[in-house]
């Protein structure tokens, strides 16, 4: 009896573990804890709002006022269940999302996450969400630092965010 309940406790505990590794990467938010980064910043952050399930796109501008790269690994949000880094390809004349797992960004520069290129899915969003939000997205760095923007919830049709004219 000892045997089989140490056995079951061992397992629970596995299955504890690697829900948590698991959620870490996904939808925990981790960046809270974390220091903040003192060379890395967000700006223009808005997201597109799209009707669930489907998921939304996240888009800001990345400030790295340090001498060595950044390395952006992950982002969480008190109001999406999940949120991924995807950057968008184009293969003969085919646009392609893939999820990235890090993404660098270069030492003293800006690195626009936009449209087309790298950005962010949102996935499972909070009860009530709606355009003229403001949501709050909290970023983790490999060096275990990070730092956190407010985003403005723009419409399905918005191009562009709180930086330039909005397109429709």
């Amino acid at each position: 009896m000892k045997k089989i309940l140490t056995r079951t406790l061992g397992i629970s505990a596995g299955l504890l573990l690697a829900a948590s590794a698991w959620g870490h990467g996904h939808d925990t938010p981790a960046a809270a804890s974390a220091k903040t980064s003192a060379n890395v910043k967000a700006s223009d952050c808005w997201i597109r709002l799209i009707p669930s399930p489907a998921p939304s796109g996240g888009f800001f501008v990345a400030h790295n006022a340090g001498a060595t790269d950044a390395v952006l690994t992950g982002a969480h949000s008190p109001d999406y269940g999940m949120v991924m880094l995807h950057e968008t390809t184009e293969s003969d004349g085919m646009s392609k999302m893939s999820m990235v797992h890090q993404v660098a960004i270069p030492a003293g520069k800006d690195l626009a996450f936009k449209p087309g290129s790298y950005h962010l899915m949102l996935e499972k969003p909070r009860a009530g969400l709606k355009v003229g939000d403001s949501v709050r997205l909290d970023f983790t760095l490999a060096n275990g630092e990070g730092f956190s923007a407010t985003c403005e919830v723009k419409s399905p049709k918005a191009m562009q965010g709180m930086g330039g004219h909005t397109k429709h």
